[in-house]
């Protein structure tokens, strides 16, 4: 074992001494050392030039859009941008420190005509009938849609809201050529004019109502402020009682037609067909909200003036922090409650349609006057194709709370016990032609937990 260590030990001394012969006879010398880099300047970035470029590139395309938004061409029915009224200018909109966000929200709304949502899908683009029916469905500056003009043009909504008493239809000046339209301006509602920018007031509901009955109703809605513009185009132009009232019902429906988005006549009970021997809900919960229309659809001075909106699968309420809450203290159960409400709302219209349709009584919600005698649109739709031979007046006054709710929408949340009513009384009647409490024996399941304590 020793021997092994010796072995061992003699090889690592001959590798040393080989190591150290090797390096007899040379000169020691210094290595050269490396000479060091030198490191690449990194430039300083120019910010005040970036900062230049960024707003050059910014108003660049400010300034495309707004080309783009701010012309309507007036060889098209389609509406491709904004009308500048000549009288006002850019002051005609551009008003005010929150103008330009105001104006973003507009362009998102139905007042606005969705521009800008088309408008971010293609700067080409216009806005279409099927977008926006209520500006681009006629050419409303027209003589002959002269009725329709303090609704759907902003000259004929501010001459209305600055003076009704003395509207005058005939005196409305459309600034436009050929076949240019008007979308609901700044200008329309805003005092742009004396340059005080405040609301237009056109006074209460009494004052603009387009129907006369029920006249005990229409006179106890209250002074609503700033929602006094609202009701002008929101509360319906024909009311169930006119049905009522009317000599002769053979005729189309659009004789009695309630107009669409008529929320203000239904939170103040002014347009449903109620039948006789009825009695209806007096309270309304939603009818004494402070600020009424204002608060739950421009929360935070919002224009794009939408209650809910749906984000994904699911709804956002919009006014939730500001109103909703004092009420209704668990968000989500109030998000929940309004999906299950309006999917049993629109099974109850259906169901409704249906029960129509087991009469004859054809509804299509997108052919004018809406009720036919075929259910074929290849039969004819139209006015001369209409269905005109109503039995009596409350099958006529069930096919008008249909309409009625249909083109409303948010009827259920805006007036919903009063609502639920209307529409219990509308099937019970319609089921087998009496009002018996008839309601729960055939109708679907969503239909019987919509009207769940109705009656």
């Amino acid at each position: 074992m020793r021997a092994k260590y010796l072995a061992v030990l003699l090889v690592l001394l001959a590798v040393f001494l080989a190591g150290c012969s090797g390096q007899q006879g040379k000169t020691a010398t210094t290595p050269t050392p490396t000479p060091e880099k030198t490191p690449t300047p990194i430039p300083t970035p120019d910010i005040e030039k970036i900062k230049q470029e960024a707003a050059e590139e910014a108003i660049g395309e400010a300034m495309v859009l707004a080309i783009n938004t701010h012309f309507d061409d007036p060889n098209t029915d389609e509406i491709e941008g904004v009308n500048v009224n000549p009288e006002f200018g850019c002051q005609g909109c551009h008003f005010g420190k929150e103008a330009v966000p105001r104006m973003i929200e507009w362009g998102k709304s139905a007042h606005g005509g969705h521009l800008l949502e088309v408008k971010e899908k293609d700067l080409s683009a216009a806005i279409t009938e099927e977008i926006a029916p209520a500006w681009a469905h006629y050419d409303f500056k027209q003589k002959d849609r002269q009725p329709c003009q303090n609704c759907h043009t902003s000259t004929g909504f501010r001459n209305f809201a600055s003076n009704p008493e003395n509207y005058n239809p005939a005196n409305n000046t459309f600034l436009l050529v050929g076949k240019q339209k008007e979308l609901l301006y700044c200008w329309a509602c805003h005092k742009v004019e004396d340059r005080s920018f405040q609301l237009r007031n056109p006074g209460k509901f009494e004052k603009i109502a387009s129907y006369s009955e029920p006249a005990e109703r229409i006179a106890a809605v209250p002074d609503l402020g700033a929602a006094n513009l609202c009701m002008v185009c929101h509360s319906g132009r024909s009311s169930g009682a006119a049905i009522k009232a009317a000599g002769n019902i053979k005729t189309h429906f659009g004789a009695f037609n309630s107009h669409y988005l008529a929320a203000g006549g239904v939170i103040f009970k002014l347009l449903p067909y109620e039948f006789d021997g009825r009695e209806y809900a007096d309270y309304n919960p939603h009818e004494s909200i402070n600020d009424l229309c204002v608060a739950c659809h421009m929360p935070k001075g919002s224009h794009e003036f939408k209650a809910l909106k749906k984000e994904g699968d699911s709804i956002v309420i919009t006014a939730y922090e500001e109103t909703c809450k004092k009420c209704h203290g668990d968000e989500e159960e109030l998000k929940a409650t309004i999906e299950e409400r309006e999917a049993q709302y629109k099974a109850t219209l259906d169901y409704i349609q249906q029960l129509l349709a087991n009469k004859g009584i054809y509804y299509d919600i997108s052919a004018y006057p809406y009720f036919y005698p075929s259910p074929n649109p290849q039969d004819g739709r139209g006015p001369p194709n209409a269905f005109k031979d109503w039995p009596d007046k409350n099958t006529l006054g069930a096919a008008y709370n249909l309409n009625l709710f249909a083109h409303e929408p948010g009827a259920f949340v805006h007036n919903p016990k009063y609502v639920k009513q209307v529409l219990y009384d509308t099937i019970d009647f319609l089921d087998d032609g009496e009002l018996n409490d008839s309601v729960l024996n055939n109708a679907p399941e969503k239909v019987k937990a919509f009207l769940e304590g109705a009656r």
